[in-house]
């Protein structure tokens, strides 16, 4: 009866597993959907709005203004851009795995990475239709877009759930080996 007994927990134990997975999994998307559907939306509004090189100044020396990168990281790249796009792309799920499964700030990696996943998706999508992406928030000599910042701000949230990660296990560490004195 034993044996029985173990398997129907393994078995229960995998099935509340994937069923975490599944809801990990769908947040993710959702968060990555949202990046690209904003991130599109407003990339389509510069290109039927203005010509490559016209535009509108905000304030400061921010403007909007419709800019067509046809590189990656800053315009490098060009003639192979697409396939680079499309590895950083499996590269970056791959991490999230990884990382999901170890770490535990989850949470924290589950925004992070849904934004970088929606950011990658938004540029990955104007390289295969368009072969360029679209960028349109002009700062000085600098353009980029919504799908840019999402990727910015997706990998400081990993990089600081990583380091808060590490440094509460060490904390933890220490304090378990830390000798309790006096009390009773």
């Amino acid at each position: 009866m034993r044996l029985g007994t173990g398997m129907m927990e393994a078995r229960t134990h995998r099935g509340a597993w994937a069923s975490g997975d599944a809801v990990r999994w769908s947040v993710l998307t959702v968060i990555a959907l949202a990046v690209l559907s904003i991130d599109q939306a407003l990339k389509e509004s510069v290109r039927s709005t203005f010509d490559p090189g016209e535009g509108t100044d905000l304030f400061g020396s921010f403007s909007i203004q419709h800019v067509q990168n046809f590189g990656v990281a800053g315009g490098g790249l060009e003639a192979n851009a697409l396939p680079f796009a499309v590895l950083a792309m499996l590269a970056v799920l791959g991490l999230y795995e990884f990382l999901a499964r170890r770490a535990s700030a989850r949470v924290s990696l589950l925004i992070g990475f849904g934004l970088l996943v929606g950011g990658g998706l938004g540029n990955l999508v104007d390289r295969a239709r368009l072969g360029l992406v679209t960028d349109f928030i002009r700062n000085g000599p600098n353009a980029f877009n919504v799908a840019d910042i999402a990727i910015f701000v997706g990998g400081v949230v990993v990089l600081v759930a990583l380091v808060a990660s590490l440094v509460l296990a060490r904390l933890t560490a220490n304090s378990a080996a830390r000798p309790r004195s006096g009390r009773l």
